[in-house]
């Protein structure tokens, strides 16, 4: 069976990219419909996705990254994602939030970088699931280091890593930069609806992949 079906061409807004993490959504897997994830044949991203509850969680400027390191070993191969973000400020409600991360049965991220492409959409990646390992490739609380610093102008605040293994690297998720409807990943408030990144409505004229919710 053939795997190699094309070479890569790089365009000129790739030489001009930016790095880092823009925004993440975290979800648990039992929050997930392992079975409505959809991958498109031709590209290999993922045209569908739903979520009964994903949450939105800021972070520090410039402290939020992925790596998707692979190894291959007796004919297998995996790889070693880990998600990591800096929350600014030590508080109990900081804590609280580590304390839910820590006792999460598994956790699926979707991940907003800054890298554009040329008609300027920010790229989109799902973390803890892939067409191979689906649900038990799921992302785990790896580490919650909160420190209060020492002096007035020391860091104050806490970095959280979440790790996973994937028989693929992450696969992009075809969405839309600016979403139908804004502000349906809470981090504050418990969703009431689905959380569903699906085909656009007919109303809507061009052919993205765009956020809905649906009540």
């Amino acid at each position: 069976m053939a795997c190699i079906t094309k070479g890569h061409t790089i365009a000129c807004s790739d030489r001009n990219r930016r790095g880092g993490i823009k925004r993440i959504w975290l979800s648990e897997i039992d929050n997930v419909g392992m079975g409505d994830f959809a991958v498109d044949s031709s590209t290999g991203a993922i045209d569908q996705m739903l979520s009964t509850a994903a949450y939105e969680f800021e972070f520090e400027r410039e402290t939020a990254g992925f790596t998707a390191n692979a190894t291959r070993e007796n004919g297998s191969t995996k790889v070693d994602v880990e998600l990591e973000f800096y929350v600014p400020k030590v508080t109990n409600d900081v804590a609280a939030r580590l304390n839910e991360l820590t006792c999460s049965c598994g956790i699926v991220a979707v991940i907003e970088t800054y890298a554009t492409d040329a008609s300027d959409d920010n790229y989109f990646f799902v973390l803890g699931w892939d067409a191979i390992f689906t649900k038990n490739a799921y992302l785990e609380f790896s580490s919650g280091e909160m420190a209060s610093g020492l002096a007035l102008q020391d860091a104050n605040g806490t970095l959280v890593k979440l790790m996973g293994i994937q028989g693929e690297y992450p696969l992009e998720l075809k969405m839309d930069a600016t979403p139908v409807v804004e502000g349906i990943f809470s981090s504050n408030a418990a969703a009431s609806g689905t959380v569903n990144i699906s085909w656009a409505d007919a109303s809507l004229t061009d052919s993205k992949w765009y956020v809905q919710y649906t009540v």
